[in-house]
């Protein structure tokens, strides 16, 4: 019997890709293209709850200078930029073009003509992906003046702030920062006395891995003390920072493409081993049972060692590297308490 086949209009994928892209001539470009903006997502995805631990971290500490005016305006830039191009990537996305797929407007012009022609849209060539093209434009041009606005928050208002709290501490006294650490301290002592008699055991020998910890350190080793640090380095060290995570909103963001690199990498190798080993010399014509039974050994081994082993091991490199670097840069600082091992004798110390 003879089977038709026809193409019908809904016949599209709800989630994931067709398999008949695979068929296509054009399946490298278009897969290629759909994992290079899924990595975006991913990585702004990722770098947005690293600037919620900052605040989580600074809600902790009760270090409302670090919400107001360092989360707040980094999560802002970072959503004004990247959050943008990510919800552009999904409207594309969602957006039926098959009735005319050259007016489809390209994600990186429309970012580039954000910045330089005020998110003005040519629509004599493409269509504008949010509204009309008046609307994209006026978007365009709130988010670049709210990313604007947001750098010079990072920048001025805590340096000032620490000044103006340093200017009221009195002689002798801590800093405003060790201060409120102090408080906490005596906050915690008196809902929990187990903790404040622990202190006291502690304090009553010379063990040193059990030592009352020198809040006013710690501070110092955050760059936030008053007393070896004068306005201008606290002001410096604001600048850096405020500088680094600006520019790394962009560097940071270019750096989870190195997904798509892994996964470009992987499957062309695969189609590589796939077609020369097999596709070419065992499977061509009606096919050589012989040569598959010599060749198929072959197309295991690389598969297994370089694809399996060898792939692997890259991604789980390139992946560490994108949780110690892009994403936990975002909060995490290296100090804090002094690590102290666990010793059955400062256990039994404390049992006495």
């Amino acid at each position: 019997t003879k089977i038709e086949t026809s193409l019908r209009d809904d016949c599209v994928y709800s989630f994931g890709i067709d398999p008949t892209w695979y068929l296509a001539s054009n399946d490298l470009t278009y897969i290629n293209g759909l994992k290079m903006k899924m990595s975006v997502i991913f990585g702004v995805s990722q770098m947005s709850l690293g600037i919620f631990m900052k605040a989580f971290n600074a809600l902790y500490f009760r270090r409302m200078v670090d919400f107001f005016f360092e989360f707040l305006p980094q999560i802002t830039l970072l959503m004004c930029l990247f959050g943008f191009m990510d919800t552009l990537i999904i409207v594309k996305w969602l957006k039926d073009w098959s009735a005319n797929t050259s007016r489809a407007p390209s994600i990186i012009t429309i970012m580039i003509d954000m910045f330089l022609n005020q998110g003005e849209v040519k629509t004599e060539e493409v269509d504008a992906l949010i509204g009309e093209a008046s609307t994209q434009k006026a978007l365009c041009i709130a988010l670049l003046l709210i990313a604007f606005i947001s750098v010079p928050l990072m920048l001025f208002v805590k340096p000032f702030y620490l000044k103006f709290t340093m200017k009221h501490d009195h002689n002798g006294r801590r800093g405003s920062l060790g201060h409120r650490f102090s408080q906490l301290d005596e906050e915690e002592h008196k809902s929990n006395p187990s903790v404040a008699a622990d202190d006291a055991i502690n304090r009553s020998t010379n063990f040193k891995a059990e030592e009352e910890i020198d809040l006013d350190s710690i501070v110092e080793l955050q760059g936030l003390s008053d007393e070896n640090h004068g306005f201008g380095e606290i002001f410096i060290h604001q600048l850096i920072e405020t500088i680094e995570f600006v520019l790394g909103t962009v560097s940071n963001t270019a750096s989870y493409l190195r997904l798509w690199a892994l996964s470009l990498a992987h499957s062309q190798l695969a189609h590589v081993f796939y077609d020369k080993l097999l596709k070419d010399l065992a499977l061509s014509g009606d096919g050589n049972f012989i040569m598959v039974f010599l060749l198929f050994p072959v197309f295991f081994s690389f598969t297994l060692f370089v694809l399996l082993c060898m792939d692997v091991m890259e991604c789980f490199l390139h992946t560490l590297r994108l949780h110690w670097v892009e994403f936990q840069n975002k909060f995490y600082k290296g100090n804090g308490y002094l690590f102290v091992p666990f010793s059955f004798e400062s256990e039994l110390r404390k049992a006495k």
